[in-house]
């Protein structure tokens, strides 16, 4: 098994005079980008950082699994940025642009359905060539799960193609064959291609801040084509043919019956599901997190009224059954909780 020998360094990149830079970070569904970007915000000193989140679908579950970032969070509209390669994302920078207080850094996390071609066509294309430069972009991949055919996905291999360096994430969960493997397939996509190896995004800043690896040069001949056809750079969703379905409640669920869900009657077609999840056997707030076969609950406190928050992206998604076996799992009774009866003993 590959082991890491390095820690995150204190050390914080020296910051350009002019031009905020940006680093975009990609990766496919699960690969780990929330992660990596929590390692940033957590280990950025004095750095004052703004984050765009982006997210395919109509819930913000990778706001709420951030760490705290108070006013420096900017919200992107929900879908896929890269389809929307219009004012929305434009504005978005200038609001960060224009803060009173000076922002440092700009990080934009992609949703991971996202072809980032379109994106830094954006910046090197529009008024915001002048007051930006997109230092890098980073592409996060599973090292355990990541293979060539990788689900059929065009975004997947765009975001390796256009990648400036690959973070080759949860190597722990990975054989010493299957890195290899992975290491070998992304190599012929993009020969000499950075590639560095990381267990829970854990890299020293030094290594993915203020890097200076992304060349405006090389994408010349990409600005051209966009600026002629702008419609053949946002057809990939239809390619991939990627859908979501989103699942809320008020309701706690039982937990033998979401374990059922899980194991019994979650579809293969399913390939990401995040979520915050209320058990009614629990008095914590559950983050769940779901990756190919693989899924992941952690503890935490309820910071609001408790209640459950899903969303569910693949291909060919029945979002009537789905909804319909979450309905299933909930519980039978709404129990009474510290937030609207504070005085009773649960």
């Amino acid at each position: 098994m590959t082991r890491l020998n390095y820690t995150l360094s204190d050390a914080l990149p020296s910051l350009p005079k002019s031009g905020m830079p940006v680093t975009i970070i990609t990766g496919f569904l699960g690969s780990g980008k929330t992660t990596l970007l929590n390692q940033i915000l957590q280990n950025k000193d004095n750095l004052k950082i703004a984050v765009l989140v982006n997210e395919f679908g109509d819930i913000n579950i990778d706001e709420q699994l951030l760490i705290s970032v108070e006013s420096d969070m900017v919200e992107l509209d929900n879908g896929c940025i890269c389809c929307t390669i219009n004012d929305s994302l434009v504005d978005a920078v200038y609001r960060v642009l224009e803060r009173e207080s000076k922002v440092d850094y700009l990080v934009i996390e992609t949703t991971g359905i996202a072809d980032p071609l379109p994106i830094i066509i954006t910046f090197l294309s529009t008024e915001l060539k002048f007051l930006t430069r997109v230092d890098a972009v980073i592409t996060v991949v599973d090292a355990a799960a990541f293979d060539a055919k990788h689900f059929d996905s065009q975004a997947a291999l765009s975001q390796i193609r256009y990648g400036d360096m690959v973070i080759l994430n949860k190597i722990d969960l990975a054989t010493e064959d299957k890195i290899s493997e992975v290491k070998a397939f992304i190599e012929n996509i993009k020969p000499g291609f950075r590639i560095l190896p990381s267990e829970y995004g854990k890299v020293p800043l030094a290594l993915v801040l203020d890097i200076g690896l992304t060349q405006a040069d090389d994408y010349q001949g990409e600005i051209s084509e966009f600026r002629r056809d702008k419609s053949a750079f946002n057809n990939h969703l239809a390619n991939d043919g990627f859908s979501f379905v989103s699942f809320t409640s008020d309701r706690p669920l039982e937990i033998e019956k979401f374990e059922h869900f899980l194991t019994e009657q979650l579809s293969n077609n399913i390939f990401r599901a995040k979520g915050i999840l209320w058990f009614q056997e629990s008095p914590a707030r559950h983050i769940f997190q779901l990756s190919g076969p693989r899924y992941d609950l952690q503890d935490a406190e309820w910071t609001s009224q408790p209640k459950n928050e899903l969303v569910f992206i693949g291909r060919n998604l029945d979002e009537s059954l789905i909804k319909q076996q979450l309905d299933d799992c909930l519980a039978g009774l709404i129990l009474p909780n510290k937030f609207s009866l504070p005085n009773l003993p649960w």
